[in-house]
């Protein structure tokens, strides 16, 4: 073979993958119809999760690592194949697959297998409904950036996207998880064309699958930081936003649990937050405050019964945590005791204690572990004291005494030095 045959076969070859530039006579503009809107009602948007996913659109869930996202998608995954609610919510039964291109066939097992054993729910149920696509020992990737022979830049679909899709359509998918955005689009995220393309290559799948797509995706360093705000959580170019039809956020806030906002709907009132705990070797519950008054006289009851165990406790030398997944927190450190109020679960735990501190009668506390890292617990205050009856330091720095006993009320000068909290 000559050296100008083997050029043109390399102009050829190139050329071929060159996208061709439609002729402006070839391209269809599409009307939409409107004189029948006055007697046909258009279909109502359904979810695959009551009023956050919907179906036939692209919702972004977005979050920094480690902020358990796989395992709330992997959740939600379970419910919608199994019929159950997601955190008191209703999921669309239907068949759902899981693209994960993050975690691999063990770590999904184990996943799958704590939650499933956590709700109840027969494994074998979810044959034929739960489709877990083990895609890390493959090149996951659904959208890349290719050049043509001038240098030419341009984005374009993967075989891969097609072979999901067909998959999608064959098996009947009406939800479809993908774990996750920086494993699956090879460009720039801060490119709006490449990210735009992505987004629309994964809603033409939405649109013609008739299915829901949840995308995960890392949020940018600003915004895990805290550098940012909630509006800005997503990362890199802003046509991630823009891309999805509806955005969720998952953070945890300063009391350790996690918040999952809905922050974009293009097709309806946006939900309410929903805040969660995930208490260790369980799964994701919701976190909901109680309601009605019977509700609460029996958790003001329960308020004391935890605030004088919180207080015992810290007689003892032992500290209460903050956080809620703590392996010292109030749930699971208190419930141990024969006065712990009997019924109440993680949450509700949880509840009560934001509630007595929004009452002022405990506070966080700043202190330092035996590792001498900084850490926070629960202290009563002084109004917190005299709500369970025990006295103060300043009620017991001033006892009603003679001058020649006055020396018994000493002691009481070392409670009063407790700044925050507990008193004598």
């Amino acid at each position: 073979m000559t050296l100008g045959s083997l050029r043109r076969l390399v102009d050829e070859a190139v050329t071929f993958m060159v996208p061709e530039v439609p002729d402006a006579q070839a391209i269809h503009l599409r009307p939409i119809a409107l004189a029948d809107l006055a007697h046909a009602e258009p279909p109502p948007v359904t979810y695959a999760w009551a009023g956050r996913i919907p179906v036939g659109f692209v919702t972004l869930l977005g979050g920094h690592g480690g902020s358990a996202k796989t395992t709330l998608a992997t959740q939600l995954a379970i419910c919608a194949a199994a019929a159950r609610q997601m955190l008191g919510i209703d999921t669309m039964h239907s068949a759902v697959a899981f693209y994960s291109a993050e975690d691999g066939a063990d770590q999904m097992r184990r996943g799958v297998h704590r939650i499933c054993r956590a709700m109840q729910i027969d494994p074998a149920e979810l044959e034929g409904l739960l489709h877990i696509l083990d895609m890390t020992q493959v090149d996951p990737v659904l959208f890349h950036e290719v050049s043509d022979r001038g240098g030419r830049r341009f984005g374009a679909a993967t075989p891969t996207l097609e072979a999901l899709r067909a998959y999608v359509e064959r098996h009947g998918i009406r939800l479809l998880v993908i774990d996750n955005a920086s494993d699956t689009l090879d460009a720039s995220e801060n490119d709006r064309a490449r990210v735009r393309g992505f987004m629309r290559a994964l809603a033409r799948i939405a649109a013609a699958c008739d299915c829901a797509v949840l995308l995960l995706a890392h949020v940018d360093k600003g915004t895990s930081r805290g550098d940012r705000g909630g509006s800005e959580s997503y990362s890199g170019s802003t046509a991630w936003h823009n891309s999805a039809r509806s955005r969720l956020f998952l953070s945890r806030d300063r009391e350790g649990a996690l918040v999952l906002e809905h922050q974009k709907h293009n097709l309806g009132p946006l939900a309410e937050p929903l805040r969660m705990v995930w208490p260790p070797g369980g799964i994701l519950q919701a976190d909901q405050p109680l309601q009605g008054v019977v509700a609460y006289i029996d958790g003001d009851n329960d308020t004391k019964a935890l605030l004088r165990l919180i207080h015992e406790f810290h007689g003892r030398g032992e500290h209460v945590s903050t956080a809620t997944t703590s392996r010292t927190n109030a749930a699971l450190l208190l419930a141990r005791e024969p006065a712990f109020p009997r019924g109440r679960n993680a949450p509700e735990v949880f509840e009560l204690l934001r509630g007595a501190e929004r009452r002022g009668l405990i506070e966080r506390q700043a202190f330092k572990g035996p590792d001498r890292k900084p850490r926070e617990r629960w202290a009563l205050t002084a109004t917190g004291l005299g709500h369970i009856g025990a006295a103060t330091a300043a009620t017991a720095a001033t006892p009603k005494v003679t001058a020649p006993t006055a020396a018994a009320a000493a002691p009481a000068a070392t409670a009063a030095t407790c700044r925050r909290g507990y008193g004598g």
